[in-house]
């Protein structure tokens, strides 16, 4: 006896949902790769401005250069079947780098370490974002990279670069090896 059309519409909301899970398994690994990447670029940034705070342009230019480099990278092994994921990833990341670009220099004079916040808090809202629209862990992501960017902000002003290495840098790598696990 053939299965009826309640049966059939069922089984098939099973399969859209098994999709839509393995989707979003393949979109953290993707992903994870990523944010591995991006964590030591921070983790790297950070450190090197605790170090060297009066040369902050001249730490950041070659970091984040790497990183675009080595993320466009990881983005075209990643996605092969994808024709121009790399192009897309670099103005997806380039765009963001604009957006931090323009906001230091429409609220300029800031501080150093305020500075420091814009990527941070951007780059939390986005995982937020993503959250909401696609998937829950980037919730947490999001959640978790504003909320150690803030405490460090407020609470740990003295030790600011060394803490945004630690907690921002080391949640985007941890947050990547989090991600890898799916």
């Amino acid at each position: 006896m053939p299965p009826s059309a309640e049966e059939a519409a069922l089984a098939l909301r099973e399969i859209a949902a098994i999709r839509e899970r393995a989707a979003g398994f393949q979109d953290y690994r993707a992903e994870s790769s990523q944010l591995l990447v991006w964590g030591c670029a921070y983790i790297i940034g950070f450190t090197l401005s605790a170090l060297f705070p009066q040369y902050l342009l001249l730490v950041w230019l070659p970091v984040v250069a790497a990183a675009l480099g080595g993320g466009a990278l990881v983005a075209r092994r990643s996605s092969r079947a994808v024709p121009g994921i790399a192009w897309r990833y670099l103005a997806l990341i380039g765009s963001i780098i604009l957006f931090c670009v323009l906001i230091h220099w429409v609220v300029w004079p800031i501080s150093p370490e305020q500075g420091g916040m814009i990527a941070p808090l951007l780059i939390g809202t986005l995982f937020l974002l993503r959250g909401v629209m696609l998937r829950p862990r980037y919730l947490v992501i999001g959640g978790g990279l504003i909320g150690v960017s803030l405490l460090g902000y407020h609470l740990f002003h003295a030790i600011f670069w060394w803490w945004m290495a630690f907690a921002f840098g080391g949640g985007v790598l941890l947050s990547g090896c989090w991600l890898r696990r799916f």
